[in-house]
């Protein structure tokens, strides 16, 4: 009986030593952690992945969010690592670069709540439940296919309404650009038809008419029977006047020219626009508003550009034409008075 007595307290007694033992090495052992602690909403992942040595216990917190740019969707990351002790399930971090600030976290096997702010302010009282980084890394690869896709999505839309505006703002611009051209045909064409010659022909005649009464008067003078020396002299006075004249309208040639080179600038001009107004109408006139009115203008501003490049054409040409007529008579005339003066000298001996 005693013996069995004995038997008993000492598994009794060994019992007790082993709870004591199991009891005392949960109490004085190190709190037991997870691989990691994660965090995931829609827009959002946080990891934080946690190593535990003998004295110090280290966090790199990475986190991954969804934020638009341009309407597309994309991922920013971002990663911050902390060092610090932990005190009854308290940690107590300091950042490893420089700059941040220091974190409080509460810890357990099962989770993580932080307790301060880190690289995102509204991670503060997010709780991180536990999570192997197996597990992080497939749902952070499921965010971002998810985004990738959407972004896909997202930047066809923003092409289309890209290209949509852009078109808008092309068509606004050619309808823009016709009422611009309807104008400016109109004002050129106003502009062509104010370069006239009359005054340059009138000029011309007028100094070929007072050349054949000059050359009269010269060939009346050698005509005369006993001509005196002072009425030689008279005719060549004469012929040098005829000369002047003849140097006027070679002066008045270069105004003509000037003339006709702005005309012939202006006639090119509005060429290109009638061509560009007919080409730009035929790009708009299916959608453009008030299409009937706007044609109307159109057609106008092109009739009238058109017929005033008609007529400056057919006025060039008849200036040409004349002035070289005018021309020909006035050199024609002084020739025939430098002739006469020649031999009224040779017949007379002067």
């Amino acid at each position: 009986m005693r013996g069995k007595n004995k038997i008993t307290i000492i598994v009794i007694a060994l019992i007790v030593v082993v709870a004591l033992g199991l009891g005392g090495y949960r109490f004085f052992s190190p709190l037991s952690l997870a691989e990691g602690y994660l965090y995931e909403d829609e827009n959002r992942i946080v990891y934080a992945k946690v190593t535990q040595d003998q004295d110090n216990v280290n966090v790199e917190v990475m986190e991954t969010k969804v934020e638009t740019e341009d309407s597309i969707p994309v991922l920013k990351n971002s990663m911050i690592q902390f060092s610090g002790t932990i005190e009854g399930g308290k940690l107590n971090l300091k950042p490893q670069t420089e700059g941040g600030q220091e974190m409080n976290a509460t810890v357990s096997a099962d989770e993580l709540v932080f307790l301060g702010p880190i690289a995102t302010p509204d991670t503060n009282g997010t709780k991180l439940l536990a999570s192997q980084m197996a597990v992080y890394q497939n749902k952070l690869q499921a965010l971002t296919t998810r985004v990738n896709e959407e972004a896909e999505v997202k930047k066809k839309e923003v092409a289309e309404r890209r290209a949509k505006e852009a078109a808008r703002v092309e068509f606004a611009k050619k309808v823009e650009r016709s009422t611009k051209l309807a104008a400016d045909l109109i004002e050129s064409a106003k502009y062509l038809n104010e370069i006239q010659f009359e005054d340059e022909t009138r000029f011309n005649k007028e100094q070929v008419t007072e050349l054949q009464g000059l050359l009269d008067e010269i060939t009346l003078y050698a005509t005369q029977p006993g001509l005196k020396k002072t009425e030689y002299e008279v005719m060549q006075g004469t012929a040098g006047s005829m000369k002047v004249l003849l140097d006027g309208m070679n002066t008045m040639d270069a105004t003509i020219q000037e003339k006709k080179k702005r005309m012939t600038d202006l006639i090119a001009v509005l060429e290109a626009d009638i061509a560009d107004s007919k080409a730009v109408w035929e790009e708009i006139k299916a959608s453009v508003p008030d299409a009937q009115k706007r044609e109307e203008a159109v057609n106008q501003a092109i009739k009238e550009a058109t017929q005033a490049v008609e007529q400056a054409k057919q006025r060039r040409a008849a200036i040409e034409k004349e002035q070289a007529s005018l021309k020909q008579s006035a050199n024609k005339l002084y020739q025939n008075a430098v002739g006469v003066v020649s031999q009224t000298k040779t017949k007379h001996a002067f």
